[in-house]
């Protein structure tokens, strides 16, 4: 089910609790009123869906439910956060701390519990939250005299804390609300290929195109290709066709696709928006003069010519060659993107010291790592991929593991395109 989030209200909490952890519905005001607007009906389903092992859930809640419990300072969530302190006693999220706290002295007596539970070397956070609970109790005062026997730093510490009620935590009111945007989109990365499937008929346009874009450079089963060319056709969204026009790249070897993107192409009406994304979806047809002749068409229309630069690169068509470097200092971001690209997929060797100063561009530094990796000069064999990826990692000062994991990608990528087997791939299967 991929409910309406305008019409929340009207489904019963367990309904949109279910949906959001499927990742069936955007985590936003929206979700939030639609449970907080109705507590005594909301919060039984809440903390019997918090019972659950949410990590197992396509999205895990539990930041969710420590919100809502927080917004609630209800008591009957205690089992909720003991069990979660009681996974990870040593590190406990301040939100959980600023719950219990909040909640006060009907959390007493559980963490004593707890505290006596659990093994001493992991007691000091659960000590913490006693001294701020703002509860005056012998035992309280007791445990943090005791702990001076093995830590008495932290000891004087928790128990300045216990005897002045003016070093405990702010009580400034939790404010739920900053902490979800007015509305967000569905996390579409954690739903199957099924589900987004299911999502390129949702009534929102935005959820169409994002769900359309998903199945770029993937391969298509028949029935997907048949329904994002229906989509790519018919939907009343120049927005959503562009992206299904994109996402049958890969199916462009069929006839009947190849067909339906002409004539959509050699259509005067068909909107710059769509006819950027066909021509992506042509680059692999780039051989005919008439799909190259309308990418200089886009590429002379200021609010086409990101969407022509890119359709040029993926087409590898040698008559494009010169169009990349030029546009590597553009204003636009999105033309700066597609000059990078096409720089590293023709291997423009003469850019190499601008792509490396793009290493310091947030915006641009993965894109700069994949041309970089793409154009630098060396011998394309396998054997030699482990010595390119140590020059990079050199040249640009270190990578993290994900720069790492795309630098190899890009790297298998030069051996493909030279006809030849990746290495990083098959090491990692």
């Amino acid at each position: 089910m991929f409910p309406d989030p305008t019409r929340l209200a009207e489904i019963p909490p367990a309904e949109v609790l279910e949906a959001a952890a499927k990742g069936h519905l955007g985590l936003d005001h929206r979700f939030l009123h639609s449970l907080i607007g109705r507590p005594a009906e909301s919060l039984p389903p809440v903390l019997a869906f918090a019972e659950r092992d949410l990590s197992r859930e396509a999205v895990d809640l539990s930041p969710d439910f420590i919100a809502l419990f927080r917004y609630w300072k209800t008591p009957d969530a205690l089992p909720f956060f003991i069990r979660l302190i009681r996974e990870s006693p040593e590190e406990i999220p301040d939100e959980v701390t600023e719950a219990l706290v909040e909640i006060g002295a009907p959390a007493l007596e559980p963490l004593l519990a707890l505290y006596e539970e659990l093994e001493k070397s992991q007691r000091s956070e659960v000590a913490f939250i006693l001294a701020n609970l703002g509860v005056r109790d012998d035992r309280i005062l007791k445990l943090l005299r005791n702990r001076g026997e093995d830590d008495p730093e932290d000891a004087a510490f928790l128990l300045e804390i216990y005897e002045d009620p003016n070093r405990r935590r702010d009580d400034e009111p939790f404010d739920i609300w900053s902490l979800y945007p007015a509305e967000a989109d569905i996390p579409i990365e954690s739903l199957d290929e099924d589900e987004r499937a299911e999502l390129l008929e949702h009534p929102v346009a935005s959820v169409r195109a994002a769900a359309a874009n998903t199945f770029f450079n993937r391969e298509l089963s028949a029935d997907l290709r048949d329904k994002l060319l229906q989509v790519a056709k018919h939907d009343e969204s120049a927005t959503v066709r562009a992206r299904a026009w994109e996402a049958l790249t890969s199916a462009a070897e069929d006839p009947e696709i190849v067909d339906a993107m002409l004539r959509a192409m050699r259509n005067p009406e068909t909107p710059v928006e769509e006819l950027a994304g066909l021509l992506v979806g042509l680059a692999p047809e780039a051989d005919r003069n008439e799909v190259r002749s309308a990418m200089m068409r886009l590429y002379e229309r200021p609010e086409g010519r990101a969407k022509a630069l890119e359709a040029m690169w993926r087409s590898l068509h040698p008559s494009f060659r010169e169009f990349f470097s030029k546009h590597l200092d553009d204003p636009d971001l999105e033309i700066r993107r597609g000059a990078v690209w096409g720089v590293g997929y023709y291997g423009l060797r003469s850019e190499l010291d601008r792509l490396r100063k793009l290493f310091d561009d947030e915006g641009l530094r993965s894109d700069a790592l994949f041309a970089y990796t793409l154009a630098l000069p060396g011998d394309v064999s396998r054997g030699r991929m482990k010595a390119l990826l140590s020059r990079i990692e050199k040249d640009a000062r270190g990578l993290s593991e994900a720069e790492e994991e795309l630098v190899k990608a890009a790297l298998d990528e030069r051996l493909m395109l030279a006809g030849k087997e990746p290495v990083f791939v098959q090491q990692e299967d």
